[in-house]
């Protein structure tokens, strides 16, 4: 089972609407500009802001989370309980299928992107958000500095700084690797985020 430390729904619904990680989900949803009428999933969506943003795109959206209680505020309305490593969709699916700081956290990633990977039809694309080789706790506290955060916005980048470090932050190279290890083709890639701290990539299968 695919299982994330310290999650908390409360923290999460947070995150998603009163910090600027809404924002950058918006820039997410944005830069993957889908097609209108694509069956999109988003793995580990949390409270559902970002399968929401995509349905605002024109895409059928849905999210997937292990947490019950990430349902219970819910921002979208189709929302399923399910492990990222053992999604209930048969194959090819979906034409976009997204993760956004989820595959960072995990202790082995390659499984899910395997996972994500199945469920994709033949021209569509995986796209996930994470941090770049630039995120650390002193970048984020520089940053925090710069932009006069406080309260829970300082919180919860430094908390995610803090997470980064102890778990994968991910370079281009890094990221090109570990999608051809799950049968993919890293496609594009851009950072954001002040001096370029969150890395978002997409590719397709090979």
């Amino acid at each position: 089972m695919t299982s994330l430390p310290d999650r908390d729904a409360d923290y999460f619904l947070e995150l998603q609407t009163r910090t600027g990680w809404g924002k950058m989900l918006e820039r997410f949803a944005a830069w993957l500009d889908p097609r209108p009428g694509c069956r999109a999933l988003d793995v580990g969506t949390g409270p559902g802001l970002l399968p929401a943003l995509l349905t605002r795109a024109g895409c059928r959206a849905l999210g997937v989370d292990l947490d019950p209680q990430m349902f219970r505020d819910a921002l979208h309305p189709d929302l399923v309980l399910a492990d990222a490593a053992f999604l209930p969709f048969p194959a090819t699916t979906f034409h976009l299928v997204t993760a956004s700081n989820l595959l960072f956290l995990l202790p082995e990633p390659l499984p899910v992107l395997r996972e994500m990977a199945r469920l994709l039809v033949a021209e569509g694309e995986i796209a996930v958000l994470n941090p770049s080789e630039r995120m650390s706790l002193a970048a984020a506290k520089a940053l925090a500095e710069a932009r006069g955060l406080s309260g829970l916005a300082r919180e919860t980048l430094l908390n995610y700084a803090a997470r980064a470090e102890r778990h994968f932050r991910w370079s281009e190279g890094d990221l090109r690797r570990l999608f051809a290890s799950a049968g993919l083709r890293l496609t594009a890639t851009t950072t954001r985020m002040g001096p370029g701290l969150v890395r978002f990539a997409r590719g397709v299968r090979l």
